[in-house]
């Protein structure tokens, strides 16, 4: 992406810089980069947060509701890809010729600054296996700038401000938002149909992670899923050297001998035919042996020795809301999840299932209409695992509801599932139905953890 190049200038000139939808996680991060960078910063965002709080407990003027006197002065702004061409922040810079950029273009250009830069993409997976590698680089001392997709307690936040040349950041690929990112590292978690709404389908998504290995800056390496059948493409035209990782024996970076107790993962690392030795996760499923694999791999990258690769993998107690467990009510578990795409719901309930509870009931919040209707099937199937489902309205997210597309439509491809809109009436749900052993997950990317509030 050229404009890249254009925009690092300005940036680099600008001493006032907007940022609309400040309240992001993504953004938030950014705008306290830009402060730590001298900048005067200023945002909006449609509703009040903890983390709008937290920027004007630093110093940061933030605007509840959008409008134009909010850019008033600004050298730059900055908008998230949910903000629409009438926003009214947006449509006054257009008219007064102030640069204006997406946020994953003012992303690109901090990140381009550490020379050892780590971005972390994939369908899935993304927040977790960042996570990890920030507590390797932390137990290793090497003080990285660290931007992730939620809250981890061991930086206190969702980002972290380093003084070394480490980097460690999220690469999303909806609207071909890591095209902007050039890093030293890329980690390809695994490839699977999702954004339907942007992308054409699995070709078309497989060709964005070929385009973004594309951008990895010569001498890089690429870590990538040899697991993965949708990755192989991307494997075989990608132009810097590659480490694989998985299960699979011909991997390079593999795992042998898992043993799970209480539905956590130990295992040994065998790298390049060598054995490591052994790691020990303190987060639940099967699917984080992966993820801890491609961590491991790109922190070898960097010299760090295996030792602080275990314990910092043993640190990570799980970023907010994967696999998060949030309370109990009459001895059963609620448990907060992130998942909102079929395969990371069958990981978290096979997650589940390897904890040991004797029952496992799914309240699920479908995340967009798209996604709903394009992979309806899919969630049908992966929902099937649980010992019961609960399904509530679709959470609209960024979109309109233009293709008809039903929460009921959903519940009658489930044998036994329920309906239930309102959370007053889930939570009481869970008060008539819970006992102990059991668990309860609170799914989606929604609003759906709400639920333990009210609990």
């Amino acid at each position: 992406m050229t404009d890249n190049f254009e925009y690092s200038a300005i940036f680099a000139r600008a001493r006032h810089v907007h940022f609309t939808g400040i309240g992001g996680v993504s953004m938030s991060a950014l705008a306290m980069i830009a402060k730590s960078q001298g900048k005067q910063v200023s945002g909006s965002d449609i509703n009040a947060s903890p983390a709008t709080e937290r920027l004007k407990a630093h110093g940061i003027t933030v605007t509840i509701g959008h409008a134009a006197e909010n850019a008033a002065g600004c050298d730059l702004l900055v908008y998230t890809a949910a903000v629409k061409d009438d926003n009214p922040e947006l449509v006054y810079v257009k008219t007064r010729g102030v640069p204006h950029c997406e946020r994953a273009t003012l992303l690109g250009i901090l990140m381009a600054n550490y020379p050892s830069s780590v971005a972390v993409s994939g369908t899935h997976g993304k927040t977790t296996t960042t996570s990890m590698l920030s507590c390797v680089f932390l137990t290793a001392e090497k003080d990285p700038t660290v931007l992730v997709g939620a809250e981890l307690s061991a930086i206190s936040g969702n980002y972290r401000i380093g003084r070394s040349d480490y980097a460690v950041y999220e690469a999303c690929e909806y609207c071909n938002s890591f095209l902007h990112f050039f890093p030293q590292t890329a980690i390809v978690l695994n490839i699977d149909e999702d954004h339907l709404d942007f992308f054409k389908d699995l070709a078309d998504i497989q060709r964005s992670f070929s385009l973004f290995t594309q951008n990895i800056s010569k001498g890089g390496l690429l870590v990538i899923n040899g697991d993965d059948p949708n990755c192989e493409p991307v494997t075989r035209q990608s132009p810097v050297p590659v480490i694989r990782f998985g299960l699979g024996a011909d991997n390079e970076c593999r795992a042998s001998d898992i043993r799970f107790e209480q539905g956590r993962a130990s295992f040994t690392v065998i790298y390049k035919g060598a054995v490591l030795g052994r790691v020990s996760l303190n987060v639940n499923g099967r699917h984080n042996v992966l993820n801890a694999l491609a961590a491991t791999a790109a922190a070898l990258r960097y010299g760090l020795s295996f030792e602080d690769i275990a314990r910092g993998l043993a640190a990570f107690t799980g970023a907010d809301r994967r696999f998060q467990i949030v309370g109990s009510v009459n001895g059963a578990d609620i448990i907060d999840d992130y998942a909102h795409h079929p395969a990371e719901i069958s990981s978290t309930i096979a997650a589940a299932k390897d904890a040991g509870y004797k029952k496992t009931t799914v309240i699920f919040q479908p995340h967009t209409f798209t996604r709903t209707y394009y992979l309806m099937d899919d969630f049908a199937a992966s929902l099937r695992a649980a010992d019961k489902v609960v399904l509530t309205d679709i959470y609209s997210a960024r979109e309109i509801n233009t293709i008809g597309v039903k929460i009921t439509d959903l519940r009658d491809k489930i044998e036994g599932s329920a309906y239930i809109s309102a959370f007053d009436d889930i939570a009481a749900y869970i008060l008539d139905n819970a006992s102990p052993g059991e668990c309860f997950i609170l799914m989606g990317a929604g609003s759906v953890n709400q639920i333990a509030k009210l609990l």
